[in-house]
């Protein structure tokens, strides 16, 4: 019987330390595989037996083959692995916009540099032919550029969508796997009662790879299966199932992507705000932090510029001494349709200087019609009853609404997105650029005083003093003093016989005076100023600026608007306002870089540590190996040992 222990015990010995030489050997084979998690053998005494002397031990065996593997580690792991994805697919698309935006060839600071210089030139020589020209020329120039600047920001968009799909398709590849390999583990744990660790690695590895497309969070189950939940708590895979992910365009914008899931009756159910880190996240956040703040500036500054130059040139007078027309083409809001009826919503601008560079969501809940902000979520407050007549006003635009709306009607609101791409010039020629101002200011040659009146400004080109007859004022005006502190006020059209206006205005000669509005509310739509002393009996007039081809008063207008804080409420003007787009996409480039950095070392730190419990350590595995071998041959020789006890008890038997 103690040979046939002995024989027990060594073939216990050298099934076991076999198992672990596989093991060890395993390991080395391995050492390079990703998501490999070293294995051990744990060896465990066998269970002794009774004897009349005591128990008497039986042996070894193998407990399981365990994997080094740390829950919380892997987790680390993944979610450091999504944030290193997130924060460099935005700094990978960021760094394509900088680029462009702050490129001296690309972007649009050099050609507003030189339209404005181009209007200066035609101030200094209104009737130049050539300087008009270069004017026009540097006009349409700037128009292409952000036409085509509008355009690359779009192609980016596309980038953007192309990302995403191609995101789904990965994640959905992944959570089939996982899945397949959840039902496999399921099995296996069933049949054999042990780990089956390579599957395991694998289903990690794959979870892991995943993560670098989409936040992943899982969840244990008793049977061995994982539950895979992306973004803030969309569940992918429960057991074996896995859901798919698809896209699809944005409700009210064609331009746009959501990711989806199929929801009952098959019916795309949106679940893009669930989507978060990796470079689903890092794509969405770009497009939503970035993409479209640029975009939304660059069409304000074209909005902007369009506006005030048109506004602008309309107050001057051409070549031909028509009044000036629309120097630009400007692009209107978009309302795009959420849910709702289309026809029931109509925005335009109702003050450009009021503008910023959000989006808007205008929904109608409880019976009320409410305005946010669609990025931030913030409440926008509004005036006005939304009618014809009365309509909201919030942010620069004028809101009507019509029909019979419904709880849950929104639409969302885009004030600036197509401003640069819906850019034109509109001037057939350059004869037809506004240089001069509509009228001019005449002294009575016989005054006597010292009085002075400037040469005028234009405030209100549609006032019927300018519409009503083209190439006249109607009326020009006659101002005699009939005293050096008062002067009456007449209709010069017949200059014969003037219609007195309004008599009896009172002048200051120490401080002078304007000459609109009068006391009696008369407003002409001009400004003019009379300084000086007159004395009674003189007298000043203004007519309509006829053959003032030489006039440079508006080009001087024109060019001023360079610099004049118009834009932000009037912090910022037309070329601050591309700088500053220039400034915010740096900035947050920058930050992007520095945060890719920062995430990448965090990631570089975690997958240390998990090399450090996980990982293969290949002189370590020699040494098991060498102490294996050496516990195996040991093993070898206690049977070789049990042989030759056995072979003595026989010959003595048989003696």
């Amino acid at each position: 019987m103690p040979s046939g222990d002995l024989f027990s015990i060594g073939t216990s010995g050298l099934l076991a330390f076999q198992r672990a030489l596989g093991t060890v050997s395993h390991n080395i084979a391995n050492a390079n595989t990703e998501g490999y998690s070293r294995q051990s053998a744990d060896l465990v005494s066998k269970p002794p037996q009774a004897n009349g002397d005591g128990f008497i031990g039986t042996g070894v065996e193998v407990g399981t083959i365990r994997r080094s593997y740390d829950a919380f580690v892997e987790s680390s792991l993944r979610s450091s692995t999504s944030a290193t994805a997130e924060f460099a697919a935005f700094h990978a698309l960021a760094s394509q916009l900088d680029n462009v935006v702050a490129n001296s060839d690309t972007g649009i600071n050099a050609s507003l540099q030189r339209f404005f210089d181009s209007v200066q030139d035609v101030a200094d020589t209104p009737a130049s032919p050539s300087t008009r020209q270069v004017m026009s020329s540097e006009g349409e120039q700037l128009t292409t550029q952000f036409n085509e600047l509008a355009s690359w920001i779009e192609g980016i968009r596309g980038q953007v969508n192309n990302e995403l799909q191609n995101g789904v398709n990965q994640i959905n590849q992944y959570s089939s796997a996982v899945a397949e390999l959840n039902e496999k583990i399921v099995v296996e744990l069933g049949r054999a009662g042990q780990p089956p660790n390579d599957l395991l690695d694998q289903r990690d590895t794959l979870i892991k790879q995943m993560s670098e497309w989409v936040s992943v969070t899982t969840l244990q189950q008793d049977d061995g299966a994982i539950n895979v939940l992306v973004g803030s708590g969309q569940a992918l895979v429960v057991a074996n199932k896995a859901t798919s992910l698809t896209t699809m365009q944005q409700a009210g914008d064609p331009k746009q992507l959501d990711i989806a899931v199929q929801g009952n009756a098959g019916v795309l159910v949106p679940v893009t705000s669930q989507m978060s880190g990796g470079r689903i996240g890092g794509v969405l956040n770009f497009r939503d932090q970035m993409l479209d703040q640029a975009s939304n500036n660059l069409g304000l500054v074209a909005i902007g510029l369009g506006s005030f130059v048109n506004e602008q040139h309309r107050r001057g007078m051409d070549l031909d001494g028509a009044l000036g027309l629309d120097f630009f083409n400007i692009a209107q809001p978009q309302v795009l349709t959420v849910a709702g009826n289309p026809a029931n919503v109509a925005v335009a601008f109702d003050d450009v200087t009021q503008l910023s560079n959000a989006d808007y969501k205008l929904r109608f809940n409880a019976g009320t019609w409410e305005l946010s902000n669609s990025l931030t979520g913030q409440t926008i407050p509004m005036t006005g009853s939304g009618t014809t007549a009365d309509p909201f006003v919030a942010e620069g635009m004028s809101i009507e609404v019509s029909g019979a709306p419904v709880n849950g009607d929104t639409y969302l609101l885009r004030p600036t997105r197509n401003g640069a791409l819906e850019m034109q010039m509109l001037l057939a020629n350059s004869r037809q650029i506004a240089a001069a101002a509509p009228v001019r200011s005449v002294a009575n040659t016989n005054n006597t005083g010292t009085g002075d009146i400037s040469a005028g400004v234009v405030t209100d080109i549609d006032n019927p003093v300018f519409q009503t007859t083209p190439d006249q004022l109607t009326p020009p005006v006659l101002m005699r003093f009939t005293s050096s502190t008062s002067y009456d006020l007449y209709d010069n059209t017949n200059t014969v016989t003037p219609v007195l206006l309004e008599a009896g205005i009172a002048y200051d000669p120490a401080t002078g005076g304007e000459l609109f509005p009068t006391p009696g509310g008369l407003d002409h739509g001009y400004r003019m100023r009379i300084t000086g002393a007159p004395v009674a009996g003189d007298e000043f007039s203004t007519e309509y600026n006829t053959g003032g081809i030489g006039d440079n008063r508006n080009a001087l207008l024109l060019a001023g608007l360079a610099t004049e804080k118009l834009l932000y409420a009037g912090s910022a003007s037309v070329t601050d306002s591309y700088k500053k787009l220039v400034a915010d996409v740096g900035t947050g480039t920058k930050q992007a870089e520095i945060n890719s950095l920062a995430q990448q070392r965090i990631l570089d730190q975690t997958r240390a540590t998990r090399e450090s419990i996980s990982g293969v350590n290949l002189d370590e595995e020699a040494a098991n190996l060498v102490r294996y071998q050496q516990a195996y041959q040991a093993a070898a020789q206690v049977i070789a040992t049990a042989g030759s006890l056995f072979d003595t008890l026989l010959s003595a038997v048989r003696s």
